[in-house]
């Protein structure tokens, strides 16, 4: 089946970058499955989203729910409890670690690092979306990417290493998306600072005084 994923690239990571890691895991372990990545420098490529999903069938969807129920019909990425892991995927709980501040996700977190306590996957005993998803939602977002640097919890922290380090194929993907923000902002500044400043009662010259050598 053939579908193209379309990101805004200046739209919050913690939401585009979990779709991302889907998208791509499916790309590189589901041959019946082929969905082509393009990168756009908008914020939206719809009216409230940051991606679409085109569909071979001529169906688009454009909100992150929709995308991953869709998604989710590879049985890559649901092991053996599906329902399990669309209650992580589409049930809220990456949605919750989308905010920016600390205040916002520090419960989400905490929960996450309690659930973690002697696993090493978010369920059952193998990779599964629920892992890609958090891990996505939590790199892509700086306050929680801090926090986890930090070590501020364990069993988070412990899994956050444990996904990264057998997966070597996610640190391209995050490469990927922060490259085009990078292209971005170097494109921003090879425009050049404006120096244009408007000053008063110089419609007859300006005249420049500097001050005398010293003797």
């Amino acid at each position: 089946m053939m579908a193209a994923l379309t990101i805004a690239s200046k739209a919050n990571q913690a939401v585009t970058l979990p779709v991302l890691l889907l998208v791509q895991y499916i790309n590189t372990n589901d041959q019946d499955l082929d969905i082509s990545i393009d990168f756009q420098d908008v914020e939206k490529v719809s009216e409230e989203t940051p991606f679409k999903l085109d569909r071979h069938d001529g169906e688009t969807l454009q909100s992150s729910a929709s995308i991953n129920v869709k998604l989710m019909e590879s049985k890559i990425l649901h092991g053996q409890d599906r329902q399990a892991v669309e209650e992580w995927v589409v049930g809220g709980r990456v949605s919750s670690l989308a905010p920016t501040d600390f205040k916002s996700i520090e419960g989400p977190l905490l929960e996450l690092d309690h659930h973690l306590t002697l696993r090493s996957y978010v369920v059952g005993y193998t990779l599964t979306a629920a892992d890609l998803a958090v891990w996505g939602a939590i790199r892509g977002n700086k306050i929680a990417y801090a926090a986890i640097k930090k070590g501020a919890m364990i069993n988070v922290t412990r899994w956050f290493k444990w996904i990264e380090e057998t997966n070597d194929w996610i640190a391209p993907v995050v490469l990927s998306l922060n490259a085009h923000a990078q292209e971005r902002k170097v494109a921003k500044s090879k425009e050049g600072a404006n120096y244009d400043i408007a000053l008063p009662d110089t419609d007859k010259g300006v005249v420049t005084r500097f001050p005398p050598e010293p003797s």
